[in-house]
């Protein structure tokens, strides 16, 4: 449900000359959601809205009219809660646009940016779209790579590939 209601705010803001801006200064916000305390603060009923809002607008040292509108209308709505889902489908709608996709590299170890930026340029090659890459140290033997967006997902390990020469010896036996 939350989802849809993000979704509705995302698309409202989208068809905003200043789309950009808005979601530059919601950026900034999503860090502080992070926090449990903070949640705590906007989820709790014993604090008046005006200072829900108060809060929110401390984050920023100048806002556009519009912007501070839109703040107040989600502390009223009471769905300043709801600020990182924007934030998200605001990025994929943005995405979509600019056809520029986000995915990660998941590895054992650090990739080198080298490897990172040759590993996006082969696969913007192959989906005919931006593609960028972030890796992410895991605890997994190999290497996976997965774009969300695109509903790709390719992974690699030295395991499977020994377990599957293995079954081939033996059905070759």
């Amino acid at each position: 449900m939350e989802d849809l209601i993000a979704k509705k705010y995302a698309k409202a803001i989208l068809t905003r000359n200043d789309a950009n801006e808005f979601y530059e200064l919601m950026l900034k916000l999503v860090p502080a959601f992070s926090l449990d305390k903070f949640k705590l603060i906007l989820n709790s009923y014993d604090i008046k809205k005006e200072e829900k809002l108060n809060i929110i607008m401390s984050f920023f040292e100048k806002t556009t009219p519009n912007f501070t509108n839109f703040i107040r209308l989600l502390a009223h709505n009471s769905r300043l809660n709801l600020i990182p889902q924007i934030v998200e489908e605001l990025r994929k709608q943005k995405a979509l646009k600019e056809q520029l996709y986000s995915g990660t590299v998941f590895s054992q170890d650090s990739i080198s940016l080298d490897k990172i930026t040759e590993l996006e340029q082969k696969l913007s090659k192959k989906f005919n779209v931006s593609i960028k890459l972030d890796n992410q140290i895991t605890n997994m033997q190999g290497i996976k790579i997965s774009l969300d967006e695109l509903g790709y997902e390719i992974s690699f390990s030295m395991q499977g590939l020994k377990t599957k020469m293995s079954d081939y010896i033996l059905k070759t036996l």
